[in-house]
């Protein structure tokens, strides 16, 4: 069971530094207007980041109370101190990793909205 794990892990590590990423270049609006509406777009974003973080926080947070209750569900079952020693304390792993994608994504429509122009250049 442990070797499957290893190799489902390195076949994930493996697929990861094979991802196609993007780079993007931002081109302000020409107009004082639209560097205006460009600069509440990234407030916008800002507050998409900060609710993507507290939501990534939750997340991890809630995940590490429902391990905290299966171990204590487990340590209630036990018959035996050995049986204790089988309960598993963190079950499962508990990520606080924002996904700021959405946010991103929202932000360079809206930044092309007022006027602004963004390149995309993919990295392989």
């Amino acid at each position: 069971m442990m070797i499957r794990a290893l190799f489902a892990g390195l076949l994930v590590a493996v697929g990861l530094t094979a991802c196609t990423t993007y780079r993007y270049e931002y081109i302000a609006p020409a107009t004082e207007t639209g560097r205006t509406c460009a600069t509440q777009c990234m407030t916008t974003k800002q507050v998409c980041y900060n609710a993507m973080g507290q939501q990534a926080q939750n997340n991890a947070n809630n995940c590490h109370q429902q391990n905290n209750y299966s171990y204590q569900a487990c340590v209630n079952r036990a018959q035996s101190h050995d049986d204790v020693k089988k309960c598993n304390p963190n079950p499962q792993y508990c990520p606080a990793n924002p996904n700021y994608w959405q946010c991103d994504e929202s932000y360079r429509q809206c930044f092309a909205t007022c006027g602004g122009t963004v390149n995309v250049y993919k990295n392989e």
